[in-house]
Parts: C-alpha cells; structure tokens; sequence
C-alpha cells in the first residue's frame, strides 16, 4: 500500500514537472517569438512611468500580445528596473524580448536634423527651436562659425543645448586636426584666422571643385598685403546672418565702413562670416597653387579666375553682358 502511494505521488509529481516544465517552455517561446506588429509601432515611455504602465502601454498600443508573460520575461531577464524612459520604434518582426532589450538599454529613435554647409549661428539656432521634439533654450549663443554643420541625429526630448555643445565639440575636432594639416607658408596666424578664411570660402564657391582655386586667390592677395575685396563679407556686416540680402550690393554700401567690409580693411575680418564645412576648411588649409588674384562670375553657378587687374575687368565686362541678357530674358 506504502509502495502504491509513493508510486503515485511519484507519478504526480512528475506529470507536475512536465506541466510546468511545458508552461515555462511555452512561454519561454512566446516571449521570444517574432511577432508582426501590423499597427504603429512607434511608442514612448514617459518620465516617471512604472513597471505596470509601460506593460499595460506596450499591450494597449498591441506591440505586445500578452503583457503577463511579457512582464514574466522581463523580470526573469532582470530589466524590470533598466526600462529607460524616451521614444523607440520596434522592427515590425521584434519579440516580447526584443522589445524588452531595446527599452532597457535605452535605444531611442533616433531624429535627424540637417545642418548646411554655409549657415550662420542665427540660421542654425532658428532650426534648433524650430524642432519641436527637443526641449529647452539656448542661453549663450556660441561665436559666428565655431558650429560643424552636418547632420546630426537626436533623440525626442533631448536638449537643444546640448546638440549644440555637439556641433561646437565636432568643429573643435575638425579644425584642430586640419589645422595639422596645414601646408606649410600659409599666411595664416591661427587656427580662428583659418575659421574665417574658410567661412569666406564656402560663401564664395558655389561649385566644390573650385574651392581650393577659390582659396588660393585669398591666399595669394592675404601674401601680396592686397585688400581681400569680398562682397559676402560686407553682406555679413549688413544682416549679421540673420537674412538675406536678396539684391546686390549698393556702391554706398561698398564704401561704407565696417568691420567686415574687405573693401576697407586690411585682412581677415574680425569673425567668421558663416559656419564652413569640412571641404572649405580643408581648401583653406590646402589652397591649389595658382597666381589668381582676382575672379568673377561666369553666369554659369561657377568662377572665371584671373592673375591681372586687366584681365580681370575683361572677364566683369563679359559677366556684365551675361547679367544684362538673363535679367532681359526674366523680364519677357
């Protein structure tokens, strides 16, 4: 009788193990089984939000079919207190883990936000608060060119200052290393004196390839004690960079004084006049090796480049004729 009910007890508790043995299998498998969110899967954890309220959430929103066996896994998987608070989007095919993971390791979707070649600090803090997923103000507007521009990716929430701490931090970096780079004889004191150079140039060269001959031509009248007589240095010191010109310059302006107007100074102006990209910092560093010194439109998005004054004002001659036929060819 005492081995029959042993047998017994035996039996049941090896049908318990199996039982449970298989509802641990199963969920196993369920927690880890692909899934197809068909739905948007786009989901965010707000600051403060529990355990309990980003499952129910995540099973509301139907990126997760059963939030009991989710919570299960993510306890056993011992995330329950990583789950980080922001914005995630899930691959349409992401298991309970999988989801769990990306939450607990805080892998945001991420935003994109371009930043142009030749853009001022004015233009560049106007798109910062343009962009209503980041939060906060910018209290200190960093100096006229120190911001790399590219594109950059962030998270929802995260600070505009500090995605322009990052901008500042990446044309830190990029100087710096271009400024070792350098060739040698540059008349350049510093790496600031390369920052506006380099501004000067991205303003000026519409087309990449001419860059370098662009640079050169500064290079060469920067060498020579020549007055720069560049005209987006004397916009710069009418709009600051906070607009548009949208018309030529006026003589009157051209002989007024400022700081940036090259036509009266003698060098570099004071600041930057815009934030250059790498190609135009590395033209600045690296100029072609030309006798230019002068050039002018060729009506075509490019330059006609020349090494006389001569020479020169034949090639604004033609560029004037040029100017009169498309501005006929606008006005019929």
């Amino acid at each position: 009788m005492l081995k029959y009910a042993l047998s017994n007890f035996l039996s049941f508790i090896l049908i318990f193990f199996i039982i449970c043995s298989s509802i641990i299998l199963w969920g196993k498998f369920k927690f880890e089984e692909p899934q197809n969110l068909q739905l948007h899967n786009t989901f965010i954890v707000n600051p403060g939000d529990s355990f309990d309220v980003i499952s129910q959430n995540l099973h509301d929103k139907r990126i997760i079919k059963n939030q009991y066996i989710f919570k299960i896994g993510v306890v056993l998987t011992k995330n329950q207190k990583k789950l980080k608070y922001g914005e995630y989007e899930f691959p349409k095919t992401a298991s309970m883990s999988e989801i769990a993971n990306i939450i607990a390791n805080g892998e945001t979707k991420l935003h994109k936000l371009v930043i142009p070649e030749g853009f001022s600090n004015w233009q560049i803090i106007e798109r910062l608060n343009a962009q209503e997923l980041l939060v906060g103000d910018i209290t200190a507007e960093p100096m006229e060119g120190t911001l790399a521009p590219q594109t950059y990716l962030f998270s929802r929430g995260e600070k505009r200052s500090a995605l322009l701490s990052r901008m500042l931090k990446n044309q830190e970096m990029i100087l710096e290393k271009e400024w070792l780079s350098r060739a040698e004889g540059l008349p350049l004191k510093n790496i600031s004196e390369l920052l506006i150079l380099a501004s000067i140039i991205e303003e000026e060269a519409s087309i990449a390839d001419e860059r370098e001959i662009i640079a050169s031509v500064f290079i060469n009248r920067l060498e020579k004690k020549m007055k720069l007589q560049t005209d987006p240095t004397v916009i710069y010191g009418i709009t600051r960079g906070k607009y548009k010109l949208g018309r030529g310059l006026l003589l009157s302006e051209l002989k007024k004084f400022s700081p940036w107007n090259t036509y009266k100074i003698d060098g570099l102006p004071p600041t930057p006049i815009s934030n250059p990209g790498l190609a135009s910092i590395k033209a600045a560093t690296n100029p072609s090796k030309t006798d230019f010194l002068y050039f002018v439109s060729n009506g075509k998005g490019g330059h006609v480049f020349a090494k006389s004054y001569e020479k020169h004002l034949k090639n604004v001659t033609k560029w004037r004729k040029i100017e009169k036929q498309l501005k006929s060819t606008v006005e019929h």
